[in-house]
């Protein structure tokens, strides 16, 4: 059966329109991540409602390559302009913009896109060899698992979010009770419309991961706009590297891939967290490490092929257990609700043609980001010139136009900018949205399967410890807890020092 969904998944991705908009997705990408202070996620949010619209498989795959050009894009303005494009490129400015000072802009991001092109196609190749073994793992799982996975899912974006794990939890925790506003699942009660029709089918996916990630971004911009104006290195130099230098650098790229594929399925990381690990890794494995930091082409093969390799391997616990990998992988989730397709294990099952028609969409972003980027990186040196200003009034439109196309209603418009407005606020309290649109995701699949795990249990709690792998979960969720907290550290600092004296 996964052999004819493999082959049924392959099918839906080589037609001529999704090839065209995997081709548009990673050119779109591309630009997006060339502009420094923009990000991946913020764009995916935007396009999200393009995807209404579309079959799953065109929708997917168009998103996919989006997510998968802007990986690459960082670079870009990482290594001309010394400014990441997205956060996983900031260690790329170590190396890439010393190179394009000595006039080797062109080296480094040739390279760049080389690096990310191995280490995307190996994560791609990571989540096709992993699916079919998922989906023998994922038919042991019942309401009462996929409720532990659940918990799991909350529990750990929340700890391992950027601040501390109180401002996680809290985060997430605000995303379950937002997703419970809307009538009640079993009764039909409405809950928390405080009397306004609008309310009543809850809150729009869509519209919140809009305010949240975009209107935040633009506001930023729109803070920044009044500094220096963005000078750009040319590209005079070869573009494409030497078959020479490429085999000097694989050993750099496959462990580097190796490295971002493994931190793309811990939950919460990113490919900010794989691009720093696996620079380190390759100054630590380099024969002479005072090149680093100073132009060593090594400095930018190891992050770039780091980042592009978190995209596959944070699609594993997506596509496995539903809980996103990281928040470009949280939006991939919401435009399969949108289709009402609802996250979980049975995305392997019930859904497998949607599943490997979205594994091989990665797998062919990026041989199109190969052929996209040798074409049109030369282009996107413009693109780093353009002022935060424009981009923002830009973006600012493109959120209002998106949130009305939704549902038609100036009641979202208003809903996305007041989610917008809170998600600035959070982004100055140093509190990350995503662990919000994880719990917005995750609020109706908890609810649901803790209400069907009841009625399994005539209503006794006790159901959650029979279940051995829903016990498992469960203590996962409650190590991952305990071991971010205050008293965990001191009682651990405590029994180090007690080793010592003793």
């Amino acid at each position: 059966m996964n052999d004819s969904l493999v082959m049924v998944g392959l099918s839906n991705v080589l037609t001529f329109t999704n090839i065209a908009l995997i081709l548009g997705g990673t050119l779109l990408g591309l630009f997006v991540g060339a502009m420094p202070g923009l990000s991946a996620t913020m764009a995916l949010a935007l396009l999200l409602p393009l995807t209404f619209t579309m079959d799953p498989a065109t929708g997917l795959s168009m998103l996919a390559s989006l997510y998968v050009g802007a990986s690459y894009g960082g670079s870009i303005a990482a290594i001309l302009l010394r400014t990441p494009g997205t956060p996983s490129a900031a260690a790329t400015v170590l190396d890439g913009f010393p190179l394009s000072q000595q006039g080797q802009a062109g080296k480094a991001l040739g390279v760049s896109l080389f690096a990310s092109f191995f280490g995307g196609l190996m994560s791609g190749i990571a989540l096709l060899t992993a699916a079919p073994l998922l989906g023998v793992l994922v038919l042991k799982f019942g309401p009462v698992e996929l409720f532990a996975i659940a918990v799991l899912g909350i529990t750990i974006i929340g700890s391992l979010s950027q601040g501390s794990i109180v401002s996680g939890l809290l985060s997430g925790i605000m995303g379950l009770l937002l997703s419970t506003v809307g009538m009640d699942l079993i009764t039909g009660t409405p809950r928390m419309t405080f009397g306004n029709i609008n309310l009543f089918s809850g809150i729009e996916f869509t519209v919140a991961l809009i305010g949240l990630f975009s209107i935040p971004q633009a506001l930023i911009l729109i803070e920044n706009a009044h500094d220096s104006d963005k000078v750009a290195s040319k590209i005079t130099d070869r573009l494409v590297p030497r078959l020479k230098e490429l085999r000097t650098l694989m050993p750099n790229i496959l462990r580097s891939g190796g490295i971002g594929i493994v931190t793309g399925l811990i939950p919460g990381t990113g490919g900010d967290t794989a691009s720093w690990f696996a620079y380190n890794e390759a100054k630590r494995f380099a024969k002479d490490k005072s090149r680093f930091g100073k132009g060593d082409i090594a400095g930018v093969a190891a992050p770039e092929a780091a980042n592009n390799a978190v995209v596959g391997g944070a699609l594993i616990p997506t596509i496995a257990l539903g809980i996103p990998g990281s928040s470009s992988t949280a939006i991939l989730l919401g435009a399969l609700m949108v289709q009402g397709i609802l996250p979980g294990p049975n995305l392997l099952t019930d859904y497998g043609d949607v599943t490997y028609t979205l594994i091989w969409a990665v797998i062919f972003a990026n041989v199109g980001l190969l052929a996209v980027g040798l074409m049109f990186t030369r282009l996107c040196v413009g693109v780093t010139k353009v002022p935060d200003s424009f981009v923002a009034c830009a973006i600012i439109t493109l959120c209002v136009i998106g949130a009305f196309a939704i549902n038609n209603s100036l009641f979202e418009v208003g809903l996305m900018l007041g989610f917008g407005l809170f998600g600035y606020w959070m982004n100055k309290a140093g509190i990350s949205p995503a662990p919000m649109v994880i719990g917005l995701i995750l609020g109706p699949v908890m609810e649901t399967s803790f209400q069907q795990s009841m009625l399994i249990g005539q209503n006794s709690p006790m159901i959650f410890v029979e279940s051995p792998i829903a016990m498992v979960l469960l203590g996962i969720a409650v190590l991952s807890i305990l071991q971010a907290t205050p008293v965990f550290r001191w009682l651990r600092s405590s029994l180090r020092r007690g080793a010592r004296t003793g």
